[in-house]
């Protein structure tokens, strides 16, 4: 079931919007070009706790905006309507055009808005998004990640981004489905941050070499186990390399070494037998397929049926009927 998105900012007060906007973002001097004829500020909003998305119109010919550095999140701008551009003190003035602008977590920004200018914002938790890139690059602890502002590194990039976002909309203008389950709200972040990742240029560089020399098979012991006792929180890569007592680079190249899957495919596998044996204790008259896919963190109905069908021989409504 959709979600009605009422405004929760709605004001033709300058200093209602910077008040109200301050609380929400953070605190920022506006500015009104042309005397403030025509203004308006709506801003409504959706989301969880690492990613929140917010529709924000400024009426009038101007807006700008100048904010402190961000600090713990990054910012995501894309226009809707009318024009909206950004100027650092490196790039200078940059226009959005049709496509979106990253500000990071540490650049000091003016935003402006011209024509009455209505745009998306994707705000996402900089440390969460530093966790993902760290993983990534299989670096052994998290490092400032900071954008350029600019475009997309390329247009399959750019594409990337844009399917993100549209699955983010899509899953946040739903009643359920996120509030019922932190994996799959932490599944859909680690989406949208690799995603963001990838589609715009930035200091996420290159990954360090990979270790060599053998690992100790205890170490992967460790992190097996650590993600069976787990499984069921918000766990990632950087967190089983440290129970491991290994890299996240280190860790890789054990499980490869072992002849295991890799770290985050054996995480997958395990959820998807947590998936399986729930499926098995229950029956249709106490839960369904859905509710228990995305418990476990599995948002994609069609690709849990067919892991679940690869890994167990049969489907999960089979198991659910105990057939």
């Amino acid at each position: 079931m959709a979600a009605v998105v009422k405004p929760e900012v709605d004001t033709r007060d300058p200093d209602e919007a910077r008040s109200r906007l301050s609380d929400v973002y953070c605190p920022h001097r506006l500015d009104l070009v042309g005397g403030g004829r025509g203004f308006v500020c709506r801003q409504s909003s959706r989301g969880f706790a690492k990613v929140r998305l917010f529709d924000l119109v400024y009426g009038g010919p101007e807006v700008r905006v100048d904010p402190v550095p961000f600090d713990d999140f990054v910012l995501v701008t894309r226009p809707l309507k009318g024009r909206f551009a950004v100027r650092s003190a490196a790039e200078g003035l940059v226009g959005a055009g049709s496509g979106a602008l990253v500000m990071d977590a540490y650049g000091s920004y003016q935003l402006r808005w011209y024509d009455s200018a209505e745009v998306l914002n994707t705000v996402l938790d900089r440390d969460g998004l530093e966790r993902i890139a760290a993983e990534l690059r299989g670096w052994d602890e998290p490092r400032p990640v900071r954008f350029a502002l600019g475009g997309p590194a390329s247009a399959p990039a750019a594409r990337r981004w844009d399917t993100a976002t549209r699955l983010l909309l899509e899953e946040t203008r739903s009643d359920d489905g996120l509030a019922a389950s932190p994996l799959l709200a932490a599944q859909l972040f680690r989406l949208a941050a690799t995603a963001l990742l990838e589609a715009y240029p930035s200091t996420f560089g290159a990954p360090d070499p990979e270790p060599s020399g053998p690992a100790s098979p205890a170490a992967v012991r460790r992190a097996e186990a650590f993600v069976e006792l787990n499984a069921g929180d918000d766990i990632g890569l950087l967190d089983i390399a440290a129970a491991a007592r290994l890299s996240v680079r280190g860790l890789q190249a054990a499980f490869s070494r072992a002849g295991r899957p890799s770290p985050a495919a054996y995480l997958r596998e395990t959820r998807l037998r947590r998936a399986h044996a729930e499926l098995r204790e229950r029956t249709p008259e106490e839960t369904t397929v859905a509710a228990v896919a995305t418990r476990w963190g599995f948002g994609n109905a069609g690709r849990f049926s067919a892991e679940h069908r690869r890994l167990f021989g049969c489907g999960p409504g089979e198991t659910l009927r105990g057939s």
